[in-house]
């Protein structure tokens, strides 16, 4: 299991997650905790991040504002992941 220090801009501020990787048997999840407690707690029950075929898919989210935090923070794992490959990812 890897923890990914994954840096990301969020209304126009910095904010750095640490992203768990469970690379399991047909597919890879990515749990995510934000370094910000204001926005963890918004993300709370929402922190999953599931990779399937190749393809990272933030799945379901309650509101518009949720779904755009968590489509920001894929962006930026998917930049982190392209510069530092995760041991058994891809």
């Amino acid at each position: 299991m890897d923890m990914l220090p994954v840096k990301f801009e969020f209304r126009g501020t910095g904010y750095e997650a640490l992203i768990r990787v469970k690379v399991k048997e047909t597919k890879t999840e990515y749990y995510i905790t934000i370094m910000n407690g204001e926005l963890e707690k918004r993300l709370f029950g929402h922190h999953i991040l599931t990779e399937e075929n190749g393809q990272l898919l933030p799945g379901s989210a309650p509101d518009d504002d949720i779904r755009q935090l968590k489509q920001t923070i894929v962006e930026a794992l998917k930049h982190y992941l392209a510069l530092v490959p995760v041991a058994g990812h891809g």
